[in-house]
């Protein structure tokens, strides 16, 4: 019988929606659905009657415009569907754009179809339907429509032709509800099953089950499980994924070329899958879906067919009983895999991530080529960026919208580990209009989306670059594949003489070497693209850790051109990739030499085994000094480091670092101070000019570089020396230079105050004695900071030095460091105080760098006192850090000034 009925249902918000009533086919009673959702109201309905029920309802929808569009191998060249608004049809939607903004909590609704008819429509279709609806979208949103707009892809069902039916949805109805356009029978078949009526996946839909499912197997003779009792997750996966692979001999399911549905002969395969996870029902799944062609011709299309072939094997684990969670994703060919739909195994919880359709690409890249490594990883890094990486205007700060973005991209590296790539950052603009501010903003959004993905835990290897406009591509970011870290293969080298031991080492480091490094024109520093032939050299050298290993370093030219600059910078790069390598973990000694242009080589590095003799040549003798009376030791001391320093420290103007290229004198010079740690030095910085010109300028450079090479000879290993550093400038008119040797005891004393023994005193008069040492030391070094900054001037490392010397005396007190900016008291605002307490905390981290384990107090008092840009210290007996700062020392000392 066919009856018209109204079906009753409530909304989430609880209100009854205007639902349109449509046909009813049945056999017996015509229900309603009252008597499932309003138990009582059809007491005569019994659970045995046998009925067939469909019921279709439809929410309030009004169509607005259908927009034709062209379609062909023509139109390739402007979109990648070959499909193209006509101009009709953008007088369509410029009309219909009038009418959505009077309706704005509507839902927009684009119905895509194409040319064909009911019996000709497929997946492929209904993807070029939805490509079509996805064109039409891309056009409202550009034009500034802000309603909620949903796409679907109908194919040739209604055999409409090319083009997108624009249809406005009531705001109270569900979007599970929307029925396709077209004549009834082209309506989704309503699945029937036997047994009690239930309320369908699609909203509006009454449907009542046919035949219950399948029963999968209850034993497969070549798959037993094991016993799982008492193991932990981490040890069930590995045994699910085994068991997976031998359900699924070929990793996956394959399908026919342009279809989604499983064919009759792999359902074995399926309920085989079926048996092992009902043995894990708490494990997560995942189907990948591919489909045929290669990575570069991945479409739209190509994805949706294989996102329904993973749909398709989760439909039917769902009716094979399977309650797993179950993640799917479709890659298309981006992968290269063929039509099938891959399974893998994901711990609990994992299929149920915000991200699981991401994490299924570090499962899906194994026994792929280099080459079809390379294909895919652009292909994927090339669709995850399509999304849309937005940046503030003018800025490197990447917008929340663009966070999905960052977090695919993300997961498609880590799939991808071993590979380098590039990050090219490009701005708006004509490529006639680059210039360097567009050059470097490209540079750091580039640098911007690096930092992003590190956070992401990505750890490839990625050379950021900017273009500005010069490619004319607008604001993106590209990415794409550069190399991937070769595989070294170390041998097993324990049976060679030493000789083919050597051999096979240099082998070893010309093979790691071959790619070489991109150094900038007269550039020393190492560029990011080689961390990944660091990490291989290293590998190496860690291989063999007794060896000592030569590093030459070579630049451009004939050997007749060579001179000291190329020598210079080709030990500077050599120095560079050896404290890279360094901090991967490689001890090795290690010789550095620049070549310059002498063996005419070209701009690159080599790297060889050296024997003993040859390195103890590189190297500073220490003489026996057994039996030396302290003033011979003391004139072989300073004889050692004259022939240390013999080549000069060569700072680069108006400089105090120390360049890559003398490090091999600040390796000597730790050296011979390791072996004369009783001994106090002197450290003096010389600038140049004749006595005549000198100014406290270049005193405070000549200062800073003293202090900068005493730093990394600390580094180097002479921790227990004590060295003081003094700027001369060009007092003595030497030229830019530093010259090491023994302080007489005047000048190791010269500026250190005398800290008497207070053990006899009460704590009152230690605590006064203390504020007053605390006084004095501040009174002969202030401390300075650089303009507008919390970082500590390097002139005043004695005073903090010093500071560390007393309070380490006094280490019962507790002590308040205060930090004081220029100004005014009437000046004094927040920007001031939040100065000064940075101020102070950097003076407490540098303390405490020194060894000071004192309770250190920081407090920022901006200029409220009117001291000027300072610091002062006194002792305080501490009760809660929260309560107010006192104004000066209690128990009667002066606060230091």
């Amino acid at each position: 019988s066919l009856n018209r009925v109204h079906a009753r249902a409530r909304t989430r918000s609880g209100r009854a929606p205007a639902w349109s009533a449509q046909r009813v086919r049945g056999r017996g009673c015509a229900v309603c659905g009252g008597c499932r959702f309003r138990p009582g109201r059809w007491s005569g309905c019994a659970d045995s009657v046998a009925m067939e029920v469909e019921v279709v309802v439809k929410p309030q929808c009004r169509l607005v415009s259908e927009v034709a569009l062209d379609y062909g191998l023509a139109f390739f060249d402007d979109h990648p569907s070959g499909i193209r608004l006509a101009s009709e049809g953008l007088q369509c939607l410029r009309r219909a754009i009038d009418e959505l903004s009077a309706s704005p909590t509507w839902t927009v609704l684009l119905e895509g179809h194409c040319p064909g008819n009911l019996e000709d429509n497929d997946d492929i279709l209904e993807s070029v339907g939805e490509e079509a609806a996805d064109l039409c979208k891309e056009r409202l949103l550009r034009e500034g429509v802000r309603n909620d707009i949903i796409c679907k892809g109908l194919g040739s069902t209604a055999g409409l032709g090319m083009q997108v039916r624009l249809s406005l949805v009531e705001p109270d109805a569900p979007l599970t509800a929307l029925a396709p356009a077209g004549p009834p029978e082209a309506q989704p078949v309503v699945e029937k099953r036997q047994g009690d009526v239930i309320w369908g996946q699609v909203f509006g839909q009454i449907v009542q089950p046919a035949e219950k499912a399948t029963e999968a197997p209850t034993e497969v003779d070549d798959m037993p499980i094991p016993d799982l009792e008492g193991l932990s997750d981490g040890e069930r996966l590995p045994l699910l994924e085994e068991l997976v692979l031998r359900a699924l001999p070929s990793g996956g399911i394959e399908f026919d070329a342009n279809n989604s549905q499983i064919l009759e002969m792999n359902m074995p395969l399926v309920r085989r899958l079926v048996y092992v996870l009902q043995a894990f029902p708490d494990f997560g799944l995942q189907c990948a879906g591919h489909a045929k062609g290669k990575p570069a011709d991945n479409k739209l299309m190509k994805r949706v067919l294989a996102q329904d072939r993973a749909l398709a094997l989760q439909d039917a684990l769902r009716k094979e009983g399977v309650m797993n969670s179950i993640a799917c994703v479709g890659f298309g060919s981006a992968l290269g895999r063929g039509n099938c739909v891959r399974v893998h195994a994901m711990m609990p919880g994992q299929a149920d991530a915000e991200d699981a359709e991401l994490m299924l690409l570090g499962w899906n890249t194994g026994s792929l080529s280099i080459e079809q490594e390379r294909e895919s990883l652009n292909q994927l890094l090339k669709e995850a960026l399509e999304r849309g990486l937005y940046f503030e205007p003018n800025k490197a700060t990447i917008k929340l919208e663009a966070a999905h973005t960052v977090r695919r991209v993300a997961w498609v590296l880590k799939a991808f580990p071993t590979w380098t790539v590039s990050c090219e950052g490009h701005t708006k603009g004509k490529p006639e209009d680059s210039n360097d501010m567009k050059l470097q903003l490209s540079l750091v959004r580039a640098e911007a989306l690096r930092s992003a993905l590190e956070e992401q835990g990505v750890q490839n290897t990625v050379v950021c670059a900017g273009h500005g406009c010069a490619k004319g591509l607008g604001m993106c970011v590209q990415m794409c594949a550069m190399d991937p870290d070769k595989e070294m293969v170390i041998p097993d080298l324990s049976g060679l003489s030493e000789d083919e031991r050597r051999d096979s080492i240099n082998e070893l480091l010309a093979q790691a070497l071959e790619r070489g490094i991109d150094f900038e024109p007269n550039k020393h520093y190492l560029p990011p693209s080689a961390l990944g032939l660091v990490r291989i050299v290293a590998r190496v050298l860690k291989a063999f850790p007794d060896m000592a290993f030569r590093l030459e370093g070579h630049a451009k030219g004939s050997p007749q051109e060579n001179n000291e600059a190329k020598r210079r910078l080709s030990l500077g790069r050599a120095e560079a990739v050896r404290a890279a390598v360094k901090l991967e973990g490689a001890l090795n000694a290690m010789m550095c030499v620049g070549e310059g242009s002498a063996l005419g080589r070209g701009a690159g590095l080599r790297m060889l085994v050296v024997d003993a003799e040859e390195r103890r040549a590189s190297e500073v003798e220490i003489p026996d000094l057994a039996g030396f009376s302290r003033e011979a030791r003391e004139q072989v001391l300073n004889e050692l480091l004259e022939t240390s320093l013999q080549k000069g420290v060569d700072f680069e103007p108006n400089s105090s670092e120390v360049p890559l290229s003398c490090m091999e004198a600040v390796r000597n010079v730790a050296k011979v101070l390791q072996a004369f740690a009783d001994f106090d030095l002197l450290c003096e910085g010389h600038a140049k000019g004749q006595p005549a010109e000198n100014n406290a300028a270049k005193k405070k450079l000549s200062h800073q570089r003293a202090q900068a090479f005493k730093t990394a000879v600390l580094a180097e290993g002479a921790t227990s020396c004590n060295i003081k550093c003094v700027g001369r400038g060009c007092e003595v008119g030497l030229g830019t230079r530093l010259r090491m040797f023994v302080a007489d005891p005047k000048q190791a004393l010269e500026g250190t105050l005398e800290i008497p023994d207070a053990s006899g005193l009460s704590r009152e008069e230690q605590e006064k004695l203390l504020n007053r040492l605390l006084s004095k030391a501040l009174e002969k070094g202030t401390i300075t900071f650089e303009p507008n900054s919390v970082e500590i001037e390097i002139t005043v490392a004695d005073t903090i030095a010093e500071l560390a010397r007393i309070l380490k005396e006094f280490p019962d007190f507790a002590v308040r460091c205060e930090g004081h900016t220029k100004g005014k008291p009437l000046d004094n605002n927040a920007a001031k105080m939040k100065l000064s307490q940075a101020r102070a905390e950097s003076v407490r981290t540098a303390l405490q760098k020194l060894g000071v384990a004192h309770r250190l107090e920081c407090a920022g008092r901006g200029c409220a006192l009117g001291l000027g840009m300072c610091v002062r210290m006194f002792s305080v007996e501490l009760g809660d850090p929260s309560e107010p700062s006192p104004s000066g020392a209690p128990g009667g000392g002066a606060p230091a000034a």
